[in-house]
């Protein structure tokens, strides 16, 4: 009987010391979730990278940011006070306009990307169409001649027959030649407005869009964070260009063909080269001004 107690009162021990470890582990994980929360020092949490910083700056919103960040651990229950509400709401619209904006740009882009791939596509159908005919009148005056000069030779007429070979190889290397030249020949009138490369290569524009890009040209006139060099983004694209010999002289004449941009008075043609440039440049432009929207990303999701 003595053993049957001491065995009752010994597991009402060990599930009072179990409940025990229990609860503190409870109370230990909550302590640190709290904890957890309004630690100051989790930078994760609290900190701006710099190209969060950069789109703050950009849309003139970085005081509030820092506001709403700084707010953030005196609330741990979820749910927003009036202030942090207006501010969150304050920043998303300036976020969302700047992605409009981002869009906007990467549209005309595309836009001025059909144009140019539509007047390269005509300079390369006409030169084609000379080449192919180029091509036939080689082999028509070639398989002409040289069945005029065979009966020459059987006839007695070695003389003859030889002059008639040699015309034919005389306009085979004429018509050669002609069609060699062809390769970079072929212009039209540069047409379809002017292209975002002007603001690229800050060109002096007699009108301004319709449109401002204010954060947009912000953007790509600053210097990027963490660069060394200096230089800003349309620096950069200029500088890159040059290296890769799209970009072959900054001529005041060049850079307005290359933006589409025809002065009052003028008359600028363009051809495949330059047309090809253009595209590689647009390209670039465009993949540049869309980096934008990892910055704005980056600045959402720390605000969140």
């Amino acid at each position: 009987m003595d053993i049957a107690i001491m065995k009752l009162r010994l597991r009402r021990q060990i599930g009072a010391v179990l409940i025990a470890c229990v609860l503190s582990s409870q109370m230990f994980v909550a302590a640190s979730a709290q904890w957890e929360r309004i630690d100051p020092t989790n930078a994760a949490a609290r900190s701006l990278s710099s190209d969060a910083r950069e789109a703050a700056q950009l849309l003139g919103i970085l005081p509030k940011v820092e506001k709403l960040i700084a707010l953030k651990p005196t609330n741990n229950s979820g749910s927003l006070n009036d202030e942090q509400m207006a501010l969150k709401i304050d920043v998303m619209d300036k976020v969302l306009g700047a992605s409009l904006e981002v869009r906007m740009v990467a549209g005309r882009v595309d836009r001025e990307l059909a144009w140019s791939y539509s007047g390269l596509n005509m300079l390369q159908a006409k030169r084609q169409k000379k080449l192919n005919l180029l091509t036939n009148l080689n082999f028509m005056q070639g398989g002409t001649l040289g069945v005029l000069s065979g009966p020459m030779f059987l006839h007695g007429l070695p003389k003859t027959g030889t002059t008639l070979l040699l015309i034919g190889s005389s306009v085979g290397l004429g018509l050669s030649t002609i069609a060699l030249s062809q390769q970079r020949s072929g212009t039209k009138k540069v047409d379809g407005g002017t292209t975002v490369l002007a603001d690229v290569f800050q060109m002096e524009l007699p009108s301004s869009p319709a449109h401002q890009t204010e954060v947009i040209n912000g953007y790509m006139n600053a210097v990027p964070p963490n660069a060394t060099d200096g230089k800003t983004r349309n620096q950069k694209l200029v500088e890159g260009w040059k290296r890769g010999k799209y970009l072959r002289t900054d001529s005041e004449i060049n850079l307005q063909k290359l933006s589409a941009y025809v002065p009052a008075g003028k008359d600028y043609r363009e051809n495949i080269h330059l047309l090809q440039n253009r595209i590689r440049m647009l390209y670039d432009t465009q993949y540049t001004v869309e980096m934008l929207h990892a910055e704005l990303l980056d600045l959402l999701r720390v605000t969140q």
